[in-house]
């Protein structure tokens, strides 16, 4: 609600801008990247328009090639019998960690894919067998399981999955290899199953109906004329290109958990050109491969189709919506595969011609990946209006009373130069009535949309007192804009009824485009009239829609001259009811802070991040209670670290605490399991043989001071008090792991913060926990994950303690510069 205590409908999803009953619109589209709802681009396309026929035998022929994160390639070999590599040495035979080839158990390879963990699937088949083959290419392990088709694509998931597609079924396999070789022994119990994870076919799901028992006819995938063509997923969805009749094709969707219940279906609109292949680019965007025109031989035609998946109509078990071809070019410089490259790092490559003579030609390279790119070149159309769909209409809004005279709309977006954004309203009292008679009209249907006055670019950031809003202002551009509401004739305008709809029509020159990021529709009208002035002021007539012809009565022109000012005194008022948020920490400006910080005494360093710079203030007040307290230096440290003393990374250590003996002493009883400081977890080396034998070194005997302090002598409580001075007011605070590099700002504040009589200092350690040096629990110890294994550097590095030498996720890990990423281990 605003200061004037009226309730609001806010639109600012992608669902509330396209209505359940209408078609998705070719011209707009909701931009996932800024979240606003724009003009669709309008480019120039050049598609290629191949046939069915010699697409479909292109595609039989089509060769895939696999890429790892380190940029080498792999392929099948031209008899098809096993797979080889090129990591800038020509192509050679890639083996597994035994040496022994990575090859097809039977018939041929048919198809390649890799995912980012350097998994690597390959189907094969001779005909009459069939199976997958899984290599791992850090770990070097090779394992296969039988299929009961041919493996036509397959596709490895970041959940480790393999989807093997096939003639009639899509194929589900998991699992893998024991880490290491296990050799069973008769002495001994053994499990029942040696792996209990072995790669195997754990889910095989019919495509059609026809290969469906009758009760599951209702999941069926594809109908019965489909065929399917490529396969591809993001991390929460499997998505299948389907060939239909004639050159109609479709995108079916459904979870990687293979739930065939939550599945979608995308007709895709026929100015998409005849794809085999798809890759994932964005959120609800899939690129469609088509082939090669012939004759094209300069390739023209080299844009890839993007389409965008719309839902818009919904049932019971499956929930259909259309790819609409995205109008943005996506060239490409030559085809040498009409196939997409599977890629470890998950980024769409397609497969380029090398020309001869170069020095990839040089290298065995006869496929180059090529990234695919937008052309940063916008064109928009220059209006979301059609002969079919003069506005576009968004969701219905249920004010649930009749009659509800409606306020304002707030918009959060942006109107550049050369664009326009008109707003249409339109309200009744009952929603859609197709039986309507003369005893109940379809109010709907005879309320025409009524376009609103322009809008108005307001000063504020949003409409709430002191938010920051969803776009940055820009004056008469961008950030809050407003309008009011009304019709435009008759002697009352108000645009009054139960329910509202808004319409919006984008327009541009082509060049930007109008972006919706959020509406605001306020309700019911607040009136400075009806609320201030005497009842012979206020508006005594009602809405006639057979006077619009008439002009304004002045109770109507009052009304919304006071608007007016309405519109600015209201965010102002609303300021004023909420300025004790400017007192408040969390919740002030950021550039009120240094303010707040004069009067609380408070200096903030100008190149605090602004989240330290609010805690430092929230907790001012126990800061300044607590000062001079351990826990009060625990608490500046926790601020300053950004929360390094609350994760143990920095710990205060008061050096009584640490306070240990390792002589053997006999007769004294050193039990602590009560002991409040060390709750049993003491360590010394104390032996009892008797009453009162103690065996220590005469010198030595500062354990008295730890245990038995009461037992010395005259000369020997010197030594205890000698003892007690070189352990009192003394501090020690440790810094563990990440925390060793704000050893600065602990220096500053322990200079700042710490009493005048006590020492400190500080310990840094790169060993969280090291057994044999009697830690203290909770006190000089740190437990933490374990950190990713140190680079391996020749005469510098201890195998074993700080590094491990393990394989890069390479084709050919003797062939990865460590260099190249930062933090993985050398490779084997």
């Amino acid at each position: 609600m605003d200061s004037n205590q009226l309730p609001y409908f806010l639109l600012r999803e992608p669902d509330e801008f396209q209505p359940e009953d209408a078609d998705p619109s070719p011209r707009l589209q909701w931009n996932r990247g800024c979240k606003a709802f724009t003009l669709a681009q309008n480019q120039e396309l050049r598609l290629a328009n191949p046939t069915k026929a010699a697409s479909l035998s292109a595609w039989e022929q089509a060769k895939p090639l696999a890429m790892d994160s380190y940029g080498q390639l792999c392929r099948i070999h031209d008899s098809g019998t096993y797979l080889e590599y090129n990591a800038g040495r020509a192509y050679l035979p890639l083996k597994d960690d035994h040496l022994a080839l990575v090859d097809a158990l039977a018939g041929r390879f048919t198809d390649l894919a890799i995912n980012a963990q350097g998994r690597l699937a390959a189907g094969y088949s001779d005909d009459s067998s069939h199976g997958l083959l899984v290599f791992h290419l850090a770990k070097r392990w090779q394992v296969a399981v039988a299929l009961p088709e041919k493996p036509q694509r397959v596709w490895v998931d970041n959940h480790q999955q393999v989807w093997v597609l096939g003639p009639t079924s899509l194929m589900r396999c998991c699992g893998e290899p024991l880490p290491h070789d296990y050799i069973p022994r008769r002495d001994r119990f053994e499990p029942e199953e040696t792996n209990p994870h072995p790669l195997a076919l754990v889910e095989r799901i019919a495509l059609r109906p026809v290969d469906l028992a009758p009760a599951d006819q209702p999941l069926a995938l594809l109908t019965n004329d489909e065929q399917t063509l490529a396969l591809c997923a993001d991390s929460e969805r499997l998505y299948l290109l389907t060939s239909g009749t004639g050159t109609a094709q479709a995108v079916v969707s459904f979870p990687l958990d293979g739930n065939r219940r939550r599945s979608e279906r995308f007709l895709l609109e026929k100015a998409v050109p005849f794809a085999l292949d798809m890759g994932w680019i964005s959120p609800g965007r899939l690129a469609l491969l088509p082939l090669q025109d012939s004759g094209d031989d300069a390739y023209r035609k080299r844009d890839c189709a993007v389409v965008e998946l719309v839902r818009f109509k919904s049932s019971a078990t499956q929930s259909t919506g259309r790819g609409l071809l995205i109008r943005e070019r996506y060239p490409m410089l030559s085809q040498a595969q009409p196939r997409f490259i599977a890629s470890a790092d998950g980024i769409l490559r397609y497969q380029a011609r090398v020309e001869e003579g170069s020095d990839e030609a040089a290298l065995g390279f006869e496929r180059r990946p090529r990234e695919l790119h937008v052309l940063q070149r916008p064109r928009y159309f220059a209006t979301s209006v059609t002969k079919t769909e003069p506005v576009r209409i968004l969701r219905q809004l249920d004010s649930g009373l009749p009659n509800q005279v409606w306020h304002r709309v707030y918009l959060e977006g942006r109107i550049p130069p050369g664009s326009r954004l008109r707003l249409f309203a339109r309200a009744y009292n009952s929603p859609g009535n197709p039986e309507a008679t003369d005893n109940a009209p379809d109010t709907r249907a005879a309320s025409p949309f009524i376009e609103q006055p322009d809008w108005v670019w307001c000063p504020f950031r949003s409409d709430q007192p002191f938010g920051k809003g969803l776009v940055d202002a820009i004056p008469g551009e961008a950030g809050l804009f407003e309008t009011l509401l009304q019709r435009d004739g008759g002697p009352v305008r108000r645009l009054a009824g139960r329910y509202l709809e808004l319409a919006v029509v984008l327009e541009s020159d082509g060049r930007f485009t109008p972006a919706i990021h959020a509406l605001k529709v306020y309700y019911p009208r607040f009136s400075y009239q009806e609320a201030y002035l005497p009842e012979h002021f206020r508006q005594e007539q009602s809405v006639d829609t057979g006077l619009d012809s008439l002009p304004a009565n002045g109770a109507d022109v009052r009304e919304r001259l006071l608007a007016a000012f309405e519109a600015s005194w209201t965010p102002l008022e609303a300021q004023i009811a909420s300025a004790e948020i400017l007192l408040h920490p969390l919740y002030t400006p950021a550039h009120y802070l240094p303010l707040l910080a004069q009067s609380l005494g408070q200096t903030l360093p100008p190149l605090w991040p602004e989240a330290r710079q609010r805690r430092w203030l929230l907790e001012s007040g126990r800061l300044q209670q607590w000062r001079g307290t351990l826990p009060g230096l625990n608490l500046a440290l926790d601020i300053l670290t950004d929360g390094a003393v609350a994760r143990g990374q920095v710990i205060v250590v008061e050096n009584y605490r640490l306070r240990r003996t390792f002589a053997t002493i006999l007769g004294v009883l050193m039990d602590d399991a009560e002991h409040p400081l060390t709750l049993g977890t003491g360590l010394n080396g104390n032996s009892i043989v008797g009453d009162s034998l103690i065996l220590a070194d005469g010198q030595k005997r500062e354990f008295l001071s730890l245990f038995a302090p009461e037992v010395a002598d005259a000369d020997e409580q010197l030594i205890v008090e000698d003892f007690f001075d070189r352990y009192a007011h003394r501090v020690t605070v440790l810094l563990h792991g990440p925390a060793r590099k704000a050893r600065a700002a602990v220096e500053e504040c322990l200079a700042r913060e710490m009493p005048a009589h006590l020492h400190w200092q500080l310990v840094e350690s790169d060993h969280p926990f090291v057994l044999g040096l009697s830690p203290l629990l909770g006190v000089d110890t740190y437990l933490e994950t374990q950190p990713p294994a140190r680079p391996v550097i020749l005469d510098d590095t201890w195998l074993g303690e700080e590094g491990l030498l393990i394989n890069a996720a390479a084709f050919s890990p003797r062939d990865v510069n460590s260099q190249r990423r930062t933090g993985d281990a050398t490779s084997a």
